[in-house]
């Protein structure tokens, strides 16, 4: 079977890359950009991937990847994800997070149509939930740049299903973290900014509530998705460990020692008190997270300990 993947240079699919060479026997293309969240160091140079280096927006590019090699399933992943960048400047989140869903989605229709597309998305869409869990018939209620703009790439992919039928599937994950995460996301900045001794800020009060997941259990749940999920469906992704932001320091705290450098600074623009979602119908998949989430923060620390070159600039 071949995988096409956008955006597998970062974080998340990078990792995933290296996940599904191990543990399956498919084959891989990727296609990235290499922005600065994004690095050749992150991408297996090996027989069964094959990576295309280009924008997701350009859709003569896009186009071409697909003619070339017919994947039988496609994951778009590619995205600007930073939500402070967003409240900054969002012109790079409505270019590659809508108009690069669209290419895809329009290379999938006209150029070669996939077993199943599989759209990347995130629990931010449904906005800040003061109690119980999202579901994934919940109304979206996006409050950031970047929230609103995985939103309206969710909205494209179903009406893609509904109106040409499309195989669209919708994932929306809670936070990832793991080893190759860039360091301007929350743990990856607390990790090294104690390893160099540096100030780590804490926006607010420190109690806005996200739920963890490792990543590898992330992969796991994509893998059921793959073998099992139904088009036109969206699930929800997350290993139900929510946590305040504070306690998550203190976890740390308790395993580096650095609580002298915390510091409270003024909270984010719109920042959201709290995301939770369901996964009863992942669940049904047979998917159950496997990687308990203190087990992996140590794994995740050692990595980065182990791995300066990654982050030291």
């Amino acid at each position: 079977m071949k995988i096409l993947i956008s955006g597998t240079a970062g974080f998340i699919f990078s990792n995933f890359v290296i996940y599904a060479l191990q543990h399956t026997d498919w084959d891989i293309v990727s296609i990235d950009k290499l922005t600065y969240a994004g690095s050749l160091l992150n991408v297996p140079q090996v027989k069964r991937h094959k990576l295309y280096i280009g924008d997701v927006c350009d859709y003569h590019f896009v186009r071409k990847v697909f003619e070339i090699e017919k994947p039988d399933i496609v994951i778009h992943a590619a995205a600007e994800s930073h939500v402070d960048n967003s409240i900054e400047s969002s012109n790079a989140f409505v270019t590659t997070n809508v108009t690069g869903t669209h290419s895809m989605l329009e290379a999938a229709l006209h150029v070669h149509t996939p077993q199943k597309f599989i759209n990347i998305s995130t629990d931010e869409v449904y906005g800040s939930v003061e109690e119980g869990h999202s579901l994934e018939t919940d109304m979206l209620e996006p409050r950031s740049p970047y929230s609103s703009t995985k939103a309206s790439a969710d909205l494209l992919g179903q009406s893609y299903f509904v109106t040409h039928g499309l195989p669209v599937i919708t994932t929306r994950c809670s936070n990832n973290f793991g080893p190759r995460q860039h360091v301007e996301k929350f743990l990856p900045k607390v990790i090294t900014n104690i390893l160099t001794e540096q100030k780590i800020p804490l926006y607010g009060d420190g109690k806005n509530m996200r739920e963890w997941i490792y990543v590898k259990d992330n992969f796991g749940a994509l893998v059921k998705i793959i073998e099992n999920g139904e088009p036109g469906e969206v699930y929800n992704i997350s290993s139900g460990f929510e946590k305040q932001n504070i306690e998550v320091l203190k976890t740390i705290f308790d395993i580096m020692g650095g609580e002298e450098l915390l510091e409270y600074v003024a909270d984010r623009k719109g920042h959201d008190r709290r995301y939770s979602v369901d996964c009863s119908k992942l669940r049904v998949l047979g998917w159950e997270p496997q990687y308990p989430f203190e087990n992996a923060l140590v794994h995740t620390i050692g990595w980065y300990k182990a791995n300066t070159w990654f982050w030291r600039k």
